[in-house]
């Protein structure tokens, strides 16, 4: 018998309540990171966990804060945050969240393409906005996808995936969009995002000027999985 697998996102990103990223990375190997709970999220479908900061940090105490996971339950991720245990840890990791699901944005372009050996710097760039229309936004978003592919693995592009947040049953289809995209060298990734030939193909993708961000594996020892 088959089994269909789906695939969420989860994207928590908020202000961190510790005043160090080190005294963050206690707290967070101590809540999300412990046996007990790591344990308790993959068995409900949790089957990646990874943390970031920001590139370049605002400098207010420990700074922002974002979490990406994936999951293949959509009941599992329901029950596990459901848990008045795991809001009351999160509340000690955060000062100020905002979780999102979201689900991968059909016939949109995505890939993945391996990493050279010895490439291990990994940065994440997300953009996140509103398009005026899935269709309309399908045909913009491919057609760049597929002009800038070779350009873009020239400057360290490691994957691209998209995403739309996910709509509450009966309510009307989300237009929210949302690309993350993997790189393995953060000085080839700004040069290319400052090209002009990049942000044309960008035009009439959003109906207003999107969020764009990049992260990056904080330092030390973080539970991930």
């Amino acid at each position: 018998m088959s089994k269909d697998l789906s695939l969420f996102l989860l994207s928590i990103r908020g202000s961190l309540a510790d005043q160090s990223v080190e005294a963050a990375r206690k707290t967070h190997n101590e809540t999300a990171g412990a046996p007990a709970n790591v344990a308790a999220a993959q068995s409900l479908g949790d089957v990646s966990h990874m943390v970031h900061i920001p590139v370049q940090p605002d400098g207010k105490g420990a700074g922002e804060f974002l979490i990406l996971d994936i999951w293949n339950s959509m009941d599992g991720l329901n029950q596990f945050f459901a848990n008045p245990t795991v809001q009351e840890q999160a509340g000690q990791i955060f000062t100020r969240r905002d979780p999102v699901v979201w689900m991968p944005a059909e016939g949109f372009v995505a890939y993945h393409i391996p990493a050279p050996f010895g490439q291990n710097e990994r940065i994440v760039a997300l953009v996140r906005g509103s398009v005026p229309s899935v269709d309309k936004a399908m045909k913009i978003h491919n057609a760049g996808a597929a002009s800038m592919i070779n350009q873009a693995r020239k400057a360290g592009n490691l994957s691209h995936e998209a995403y739309f947040r996910m709509a509450a049953p009966g309510s009307p289809e989300a237009l929210e969009f949302f690309a993350v995209d993997t790189w393995m060298d953060s000085s080839r990734m700004k040069a290319y995002y400052d090209q002009p030939s990049f942000m044309q193909t960008l035009e009439g993708l959003f109906s207003a000027p999107p969020d764009f961000s990049t992260w990056a594996h904080p330092k030390g020892d973080w539970v991930e999985w």
